[in-house]
């Protein structure tokens, strides 16, 4: 990348971050040989995420993306019903509360588990259509994953953060009125 283009975007936009929006110039970016499959990595922290992958079998790597893949579904589900909870300011902590114990529940299952959370998914994802899956699939998944003590967790989360606002929120109006 070129001095000339940098300062071009600075001084059109103020954001240089704005040129990785840009196809035409991410396509100009990355030149790779014609048939080269190649990974782009951002930052040294990169080095250690990329040799660990390069490192994986096809097996493994086949593995990590029907994870990855069934994750995604999960979480977008789980968002989507916990929308309707109207959780208001302790959303976020309890979505992520609950994301963690999805997959610690997906990291063991029991043999009945997984054929519970596999029979579904298995056809979505041969297919390739894992968005199709519906939301009461999802919500019906997630019912049977979660235990009473996982809802107990989450509700703890809930109502730790919508209290920790509400006090922090009158600890600053008592701090101004000083």
């Amino acid at each position: 990348m070129d001095d000339n283009t940098l300062a071009a975007q600075y001084a059109q936009t103020g954001d240089l971050m704005d040129l990785c929006r840009n196809e035409v110039w991410l396509r100009e970016s990355i030149v790779l040989e014609d048939g080269v499959e190649a990974q782009v990595e951002a930052g040294l922290g990169m080095n250690a995420y990329l040799h660990t992958m390069n490192a994986l079998t096809v097996d493994q790597s086949q593995q990590l993306r029907h994870q990855m893949s069934v994750q995604s579904l999960l979480f977008t589900g789980l968002r989507q019903w916990m929308e309707t909870w109207d959780l208001g300011a302790g959303f976020e902590e309890t979505y992520a509360i609950a994301r963690r114990l999805i997959r610690a529940h997906l990291a063991d299952l029991t043999p009945s588990q997984e054929a519970g959370i596999e029979s579904p998914l298995a056809d979505k994802v041969q297919t390739g259509s894992l968005d199709k899956l519906t939301q009461p699939q999802v919500v019906t998944l997630l019912s049977e994953m979660f235990t009473p003590a996982d809802w107990q967790i989450m509700a703890t989360a809930a109502s730790q953060s919508i209290a920790s606002r509400v006090l922090s929120a009158g600890q600053i109006q008592t701090e101004t009125a000083a």
